[in-house]
Formats: structure tokens, C-alpha cells, sequence
């Protein structure tokens, strides 16, 4: 089937997801809207169409006669997304091991970019290369669409990803996590490739968890005001 020609709208969309992921728009920012027209060069129509996308998956708040503004992180989207993954991508990690033929050519040319892009301490562009990584494990496994469905749910784990990627450091980690999944994988250890994916999924969720007590101001609050902390 023919992919469908991307417009505008869509353009925009992801241009203004990145940079609300990267934090080129910070939380609680205004979002003008003659500015971003100018900024993407495009008309008002479909810079409010991928508006109105981002703030069905909260990541833009339209408040009437307030304005647009850049949400605050959903620790609760942050949560629902970790639980997506864990349950749709170990699974498919399961089963790709345990496929007798294993295609992972395009998975190891994307470690193999990490590998640069950590060795030049390029934090935004290896959190990129992320998910190219997961995405092209889906792919191996014949089951590309879903990766499609977690990636429209991601964007508040994203923002998190992010800022636990641009710390001092903040790649080595998943970087090794990355090679350790590729190698359980290409020796058929179904087991070990499911333990160390879920806990390389879990790494994002527990940095959150201690941001909620550090920078609390980068999160929408819970219902009575306070930090949304797990109970």
C-alpha cells in the first residue's frame, strides 16, 4: 500500500513535537502563533491542524481566551506510555529472538551511529537515533505498525527521555543497554533479551519518579496540587 503523501500539517507537527521533546519550548511557554507561522513558513490552517494534534496527546494546553501554551509533563502519560511499552515491546523482543532467521543489519547500523554521536557527546541527536533503534527491532520482528502505536503515545516519556539524555553521561548508559539487547538477540537468548529490555524501558520511569521531587515545576501537578509522586 502507498505510503500517504505528508502535508504540511504534518511537517509541522513533528517539528513542533521535537522541539517541545528537546525543550526548545519549555513548559508552560507561550506559543504565538504569527511566530511560529513565520517560524515554519507556513499559514495559520495547518499550523493550527498539528496545534490542535499536539493538544489531543497533551502536549500543547489550548486555553479560550487565555492562549496556546507548552504543557507541563503528564507524569500520568509519562506512566500509561512506560506500561505500553513493557507490554507491546517485550513481547515483540521475545519474539524476534526467537525467530530462526534474524535480520538485525539495520539494527546494528543504528548502534553503530550511536556509538559516533556518543563519542562526540551528541545527547539530542543519539536520543533521536532511539527510537530508530526500537523501531527498526519492530521492523526485524514484521511488526513495524506497532511501533506506530507506541510512538503516538510517547510524547510526555519522550520529554523525560530527554532530559535524563542530556545529562553529563546520560547515553553511556543506554548506549551499553542497547549493545547488551542486540547481542542476547542475535544469540537467541529470549530470556535475557526480554529482562535487559525491560529494564532498559524501566530506566526513564525511575528517573521521572525522582525529577517529580527535584523539579517539580517541569510537571503538571496531581489532583490536590502536590507533585503527582507513584503512591
Amino acid at each position: 500500500m502507498q505510503a500517504r503523501r505528508r502535508t504540511r500539517a504534518d511537517l509541522v507537527h513533528d517539528h513542533l513535537r521535537h522541539m517541545i521533546v528537546t525543550q526548545d519550548l519549555q513548559p508552560g511557554q507561550p506559543l504565538i502563533e504569527k511566530d511560529l507561522c513565520e517560524t515554519f513558513g507556513v499559514s495559520r490552517t495547518p499550523l493550527r491542524e498539528a496545534i490542535l494534534r499536539l493538544a489531543e496527546h497533551g502536549l500543547i494546553t489550548v486555553a479560550p481566551q487565555h492562549g496556546t501554551f507548552v504543557a507541563q509533563i503528564s507524569p500520568r502519560d509519562v506512566r500509561l506510555a512506560h506500561f505500553l511499552r513493557e507490554n507491546l515491546e517485550v513481547p515483540v523482543i521475545r519474539r524476534l529472538t526467537l525467530q530462526p532467521r534474524r535480520d538485525l543489519d539495520a539494527v546494528r547500523a543504528i548502534l553503530l551511529d550511536q556509538k559516533i554521536l556518543a563519542a562526540r557527546d551528541d545527547r539530542a541527536g543519539f536520543i533521536l537515533l532511539d527510537d530508530l533503534f526500537h523501531e527498526a527491532l519492530f521492523d526485524a520482528c514484521g511488526l513495524a505498525e506497532l511501533w506506530g502505536v507506541i510512538h503516538a503515545k510517547k510524547g510526555h516519556l519522550d520529554r523525560v527521555r530527554f532530559l535524563q539524555g542530556s545529562l553529563r553521561g546520560g547515553v553511556t548508559a543506554p548506549l551499553a543497554q542497547h549493545e547488551a539487547i542486540v547481542e542476547a538477540v542475535a544469540a537467541g537468548d529470549a530470556d535475557r533479551a526480554a529482562s535487559l529490555l525491560r529494564a532498559h524501558v524501566a530506566g526513564s520511569l525511575e528517573f521521572m519518579e525522582r525529577q517529580l521531587r527535584e523539579r517539580p515545576e517541569l510537571f503538571r501537578p496531581g489532583p490536590d496540587g502536590q507533585p503527582d509522586l507513584e503512591r
